[in-house]
């Protein structure tokens, strides 16, 4: 009999015991997945930010390429007309014309969001593999894209520099917002479209220009793709 009992007491305490165990691995399951639920919670609020950050982003880039465009077009109009044998007046607007080509369009957009999910560690704990791999590939992307632009501005003020010692400036100028009256020196930009160094000067804007586009679209398509994966939160 005393051995009846000790056999029952033993699968008691044995029971007792898996209960105690089983609650406490209940316990643990829900204090990890209200942890989860946590973090997934502070992710989510930190990928919104991020979309509206290269939503913004994405609007001043578009901004950026209709700039970029429209200078392109300017300069292959001006291209189209550059001729030692040019007939002055087959032109008209000139002056508008030249006026944009020396225009920049350098896009700066806001890192403040990626930087800070970078800077925490949370990009390596995003839960969205493909949104990763879109950041770690966008901040080599951009690098890239810094380094070209640095380039395009200098050869952008090599231009300017360009124009200002062969344009008649004042008439360029005319309609931009300090509205000067024409120039009383003899002479008119149309002089330039005979000008073979004006010609090579074009031509290098309008390819830097061109080069630029080409990262502003690439950018665009990457921007495009980061706030579509950012939507799946």
């Amino acid at each position: 009999m005393s051995e009846n009992k000790t056999g029952k007491y033993l699968k008691y305490a044995i029971g007792e015991i898996v209960l105690v165990v089983i609650g406490i691995l209940i316990a643990l399951q829900i204090n990890n997945w209200n942890e989860d639920k946590k973090i997934l919670k502070q992710e989510k609020a930190t990928i919104a930010s991020l979309k509206l950050e290269f939503q913004k982003n994405l609007v001043d880039l578009e901004d950026n390429i209709d700039t970029i465009e429209k200078i392109i077009s300017a300069g292959n109009i001006l291209l189209e007309h550059t001729d030692p044998d040019y007939e002055f007046g087959s032109l008209s607007n000139v002056d508008s014309l030249i006026s944009m080509t020396p225009r920049m369009s350098v896009w700066d957009p806001s890192l403040y969001t990626l930087s800070n999910i970078k800077n925490s560690g949370k990009l390596s704990n995003l839960s969205n593999e493909a949104l990763k791999v879109q950041l770690i590939e966008w901040e080599s992307f951009y690098g890239n894209l810094l380094d070209w632009g640095d380039f395009y501005v200098e050869r952008g003020h090599y231009y300017f520099n360009y124009l200002v010692e062969n344009s008649v400036n004042r008439n360029l100028d005319k309609t931009g917002p300090m509205k000067f009256s024409k120039s009383k020196f003899v002479g008119s930009n149309e002089e330039l479209l005979r000008m073979r160094s004006f010609e090579n000067n074009l031509t290098q804007r309008i390819t830097h220009n061109g080069f630029m586009l080409r990262f502003y679209l690439d950018a665009k398509n990457r921007l495009t793709t980061i706030i579509a994966l950012c939507d799946e939160y």
